[in-house]
């Protein structure tokens, strides 16, 4: 699945010079002014260099916050100062109604944003456009636990999420977050004081879907993190923080497969089970992937890739069974080992009432060329779509209930064969979407080049509003774990061709964060595409009070705008997809502030809340 201005500020605190293009400028604003130092707030959140100047103006009394019940909203908190401050830190306090209902400290999670040294833009050495503005020097990314330091002249954020509980009555709760920094011996005691900035949080009085409507896939491969982090605790904090970003992570545990010399197969499944009930059951998760195929040192199971390109499949092996021969035929000796695990794996879902929830993968983008020695001759998509179809068959005989996957674009040769499809070429997006209404289908898209560390913001958020243009129930993401180790030494990704195209972070979303516990820290672009999903939800839950209504409502003013920005809102925000397979010359431009999906997420909140509830 992988596809393929610099900014230079030197400017003093008190004399702020701008970059014209800078997006956090567009929504910060100025909540303390300090002995020498600033503190900013920035919501929406956008990205601010180290070295990036905000200006003093606007000024503001705090920081105002809207978000539904259910929801997890972030802002930024920026310093800048002209003398070092030490252990630096972000703490919220309870915020409260008027009618004394309560938002918990417990309710907010802080992280320290660290920098990560870009010393060239994504797009370096590829012909392709970028589909975002990109630039060098020090970007914010990493998200950590604990304090910092405050270098001179050098912004310290941290990135402030208030996680609104579902049962949170409705109405403005307020109260304050708390800058502190340790007090030096050199400074006066009027001076070395905490700083208050006044926080008001507005919840809605809906609350986002508790199934999340969105069909998110996230592969994060187990292999990848170091011996010291690959543990069972781990790995399932991991998962749990997958579905609260509104994401399926694949692979799940694997279950225990043994063959014994006569063929005979024994599964162990009880660790891959009490995974799946902690996602599908307690974390509401949309949907899950059968894990089919070890291509791990560990033996990992992966759900999302499977079989390998015709003619590499017939001697691809599944526990030492091949897999089908030179006719694309299944062998007996597979579906006598395969059969037994699927059957085992049938009786624990149908048990669990998981079917209709579980998919099994096919093969990825059997439409292409993966080959590249003697037998790329062979490698077509007919030869593909035959082995596909012989598969899927033998699949529905032995597990009916199960549905199919497959990275590709809707072909004539797979009709009925697919019950998911993952777009890789955007331009058959209506083709596919009127087939999933017709067969009762469902589609997802694969688009890589939207979560790169020197995009803005938005990009990351950008991928809900895609979905809702195409009429894709979510998107898949290949890698969230590439390259784990070497994060911080520098997130590149580059191309294995001529050109040597770069990119930053491509299939990288997580950091190792050695300090204190040690563990795996996020991105800011992992947060930003939470805000996608959120983005989504407010969307389709619009679409749901539309649907709802009685035919004499739909005429009303409400339910007459919230159709016209359901059908006109996520061409706003999204142009043409990102990666060379999907982009589009002829496209509207990606917006590149998320000052405007913002925008357009409270225009959607006002219009649920105004006149369009159900009779």
């Amino acid at each position: 699945m992988r596809r393929r201005s610099q900014l230079i500020l030197c400017a003093s605190l008190c004399c702020p010079v701008l970059f014209a293009g800078l997006p956090a400028a567009e929504t910060s604003s100025l909540v303390v002014e300090g002995w020498r130092r600033r503190i900013w707030s920035i919501y929406p959140v956008e990205k601010l260099k180290a070295d990036d100047v905000l200006p003093a103006e606007p000024k503001a009394g705090g920081v105002a916050v809207t978000a539904a019940r259910g929801e997890a909203e972030p802002f930024v908190i920026a310093l800048r100062s002209e003398v070092p401050l030490r252990q630096v830190e972000v703490v919220c306090g309870e915020l409260r109604t008027a009618g004394g209902a309560t938002l918990k400290a417990s309710d907010f999670l802080v992280k320290r944003l660290a920098y990560i040294q870009l010393d060239a833009p994504s797009g370096t050495g590829i012909k392709t456009p970028m589909p975002y503005d990109t630039g060098t020097g020090a970007i914010p990314d990493p998200l950590l636990d604990g304090v910092g330091d405050a270098r001179p002249g050098r912004n310290l954020q941290f990135l402030v999420t208030v996680n609104v509980p579902r049962e949170a009555p409705p109405g403005r709760y307020e109260g304050a977050v708390t800058l502190r920094f340790r007090r030096e011996g050199w400074m006066a005691d009027d001076k070395a004081g905490p700083d208050r900035i006044p926080l008001a949080v507005v919840v809605r009085p809906f609350a986002l879907p508790e199934a999340p409507p969105l069909l998110n896939t996230c592969v994060a491969s187990p292999h990848a993190l170091p011996d010291w982090l690959n543990r069972p605790e781990t790995l399932a904090a991991l998962r749990r923080d997958f579905i609260a970003h509104g994401q399926t992570p694949d692979p799940l545990p694997s279950p225990l497969v043994r063959r014994d010399q006569n063929g005979m197969i024994t599964v162990d499944s009880s660790e891959w089970e009490a995974a799946a009930a902690a996602l599908l059951d307690k974390g509401q998760a949309a949907h899950l992937f059968l894990p089919v195929w070890s291509g791990y040192k560990n033996g990992a199971l992966q759900g999302i890739y499977f079989l390998w390109h015709y003619p590499a499949v017939t001697r691809q092996r599944w526990f030492g069974a091949l897999i089908c021969g030179e006719d694309g035929d299944l062998t007996a000796d597979f579906k006598q080992a395969f059969g037994a695990y699927l059957k085992h794996m049938y009786a624990v879902i149908e048990r669990r009432g998981w079917l209709g929830r579980i998919y099994i993968t096919t093969m990825d983008e059997p439409y292409t060329y993966h080959l590249h020695n003697e037998d790329r001759a062979r490698d077509t998509p007919e030869n593909n779509y035959r082995v596909i179809g012989n598969y899927v068959r033998f699949v529905r005989a032995a597990a009916p209930g199960l549905r199919t996957f497959a990275t590709a674009d809707p072909a004539p040769e797979l009709n009925g064969l697919i019950d998911l499809w993952c777009l890789r070429n955007l331009k058959h997006a209506a083709a596919a979407r009127e087939r999933a209404v017709k067969y009762g289908e469902a589609v997802t898209f694969c688009d890589n080049y939207r979560t790169f560390i020197d995009y803005p913001a938005v990009s990351a958020r950008s991928l809900g509003w895609l979905a809702w243009k195409l009429g894709a129930r979510g998107w898949l993401t290949y890698e969230t774990l590439g390259d784990f180790t070497d994060a911080w030494e520098g997130p590149a990704f580059v191309y294995p061709n001529f050109s040597g195209g770069l990119v930053w972070g491509m299939g990288q979303l997580f950091y190792p964060d050695v300090r204190g516990r040690g563990g795996i820290a996020p991105s800011l672009r992992w947060e930003m595409m939470r805000e996608g999903c959120d983005d989504y939800a407010y969307l389709w839950l619009l679409q749901e009070r539309l649907n709802r209504l009685l035919p004499a409502q739909r005429e009303s003013t409400p339910a007459q705008k919230a159709h016209a920005l359901l059908t006109s809102a996520a061409d706003r925000v999204v142009g043409g997809a990102g990666d060379a397979e999907t982009s589009s010359q002829a496209a509207a431009p990606n917006a590149q502030s998320n000052r405007i999906p913002h925008d357009l997420r409270q225009q959607i909140g006002d219009l649920i809340e105004q006149g369009l509830a159900p009779p």
